[in-house]
């Protein structure tokens, strides 16, 4: 089993989509409008996820998953994603709206899917923790609104690691947000990072210029991958073979 990454999907069909038929395709948020790198970004995400992973993959999907407003509106968007080959392991991003309840989330999903919420999974021989985190205190858009989200997501991700009871070889932490301020100051997302022993941290979010404000891949003892679709070219990465 390899573990593959990718966030920021934001797709938005009206219809299921057929893989033969992409000329067919409808959707109520058209991402080209954020630059010409996004124009039918669904085509480049299957043709690579499709050219790269395996049915037996892990791939992490750390928010920003669809546009729906509504749960039931997911429908085309998870379909289209059971498509893709590999089990799909997600956590919530800050335009995943639809994503109200985890249980009826999890109610929803594809066999091949999962969502992690204040709690953890395994999934062979990595363990898998997360939550969606927030803009960090001393960041340069950090208000007074923010703190309180930000204290609620360290606690989901406080919950999220101390849930694990088997921990397996490799600990990977899902988030969407990059977990420091644009300064790269330690916080409590490190910390606790740091306390639970965490190997490597994927987060996404980051789009266009901001991909320069990613975090060094290596820091504090923790590798960190940002995931974001376009940064990534819209092809899942490849951060770990099981038996790495």
């Amino acid at each position: 089993m390899r573990v593959f990454a990718i966030g920021d999907l934001h797709l938005s069909f009206t219809e299921m989509v057929n893989p033969n038929q992409w000329d067919a395709v409808n959707e109520h948020k058209p991402m080209g409008c954020f630059g010409n790198g996004w124009e039918k970004h669904y085509k480049k995400i299957y043709a690579n996820w499709q050219r790269l992973v395996a049915e037996d993959d892990l791939v992490l999907v750390p928010g920003d998953i669809s546009w729906a407003m509504k749960l039931d509106d997911t429908r085309c968007d998870l379909d289209f994603i059971s498509m893709l080959s590999g089990n799909k392991v997600f956590v919530q991003g800050n335009h995943d709206y639809w994503w109200q309840s985890v249980t009826r989330v999890r109610e929803k999903l594809p066999k091949d899917c999962s969502a992690i919420q204040n709690d953890s999974l395994n999934v062979g021989q990595v363990t898998l923790a997360g939550t969606r985190g927030w803009l960090c205190p001393n960041d340069r858009q950090f208000t007074s609104h923010d703190k309180k989200i930000y204290t609620r997501e360290i606690l989901r991700l406080e919950m999220s690691l101390s849930s694990i009871k088997d921990r397996k070889k490799t600990l990977i932490s899902m988030m969407h947000y990059m977990p420091t301020n644009d300064k790269y100051e330690k916080n409590e997302f490190i910390e606790l990072m740091q306390q639970y022993s965490v190997d490597t941290c994927v987060y996404g979010h980051l789009h266009g210029p901001a991909h320069n404000m990613r975090l060094p891949e290596e820091k504090w003892g923790i590798q960190f991958q940002l995931v974001s679709a376009d940064y990534l070219r819209f092809a899942p990465k490849e951060i770990q073979t099981e038996n790495a």
